[in-house]
């Protein structure tokens, strides 16, 4: 060290440099803060139309969805997709398959919410697909929005039913986190 420069000066160098680091990092968060994510529970009941499959994949339509919870009452439809080619035992012979697609949430005030899902699907005990039950878990993403929701964020968990006369349920819990 030089004897021109004080032996404290180092230190107080990295205590400046530290603390202009937490300064910048503070204003960047302070300057970008969003809304606190709100949490999110929502649960529907729909009716499950099912596609002609391929040798890979079995499409899946809700339709007629209706939900409540914490956006208030609404409508829902989706869209998914049981990859069957992928399929795996459910250990009570019967199967799994992974799920996927997506689902849109409309409030009565028009605003929308898409999600994007993904999980697996399982029939519950066994014995023919044609009249069975199934349940499924899921995670789903919010991919988009829009009036009070456009540019939301968010996320959480899903489960699904859905009985041998094809009706679904849906719950979802989760956090959503608006633009504004």
């Amino acid at each position: 060290m030089s004897p021109l420069v004080p032996k404290h000066w180092p230190g107080l160098g990295l205590l400046t440099l530290a603390l202009t680091a937490f300064a910048l990092v503070f204003a960047t968060i302070s300057a970008g803060a969003a809304e606190p994510a709100q949490q999110l529970v929502v649960r529907g009941q729909a009716t499950a139309v099912e596609r002609p499959c391929t040798a890979f994949a079995c499409p899946l339509d809700l339709e007629r969805g209706r939900f409540r919870g914490t956006l208030g009452r609404g409508a829902y439809s989706g869209s998914l997709k049981l990859t069957i080619g992928n399929a795996f035992p459910n250990g009570e012979g019967g199967s799994c398959a992974p799920l996927t697609g997506r689902i849109e949430l409309r409030t009565r005030s028009a605003d929308r919410i898409g999600l994007l899902v993904s999980g697996d699907s399982c029939q519950d005990g066994s014995g023919p697909l044609d009249g069975a039950s199934f349940t499924g878990l899921a995670r789903f993403r919010v991919t988009r929005g829009t009036g009070e929701y456009a540019g939301a964020t968010g996320s959480g968990v899903m489960s699904l039913t859905e009985d041998a006369a094809k009706h679904h349920q849906v719950t979802l819990i989760g956090r959503i986190r608006s633009a504004s």
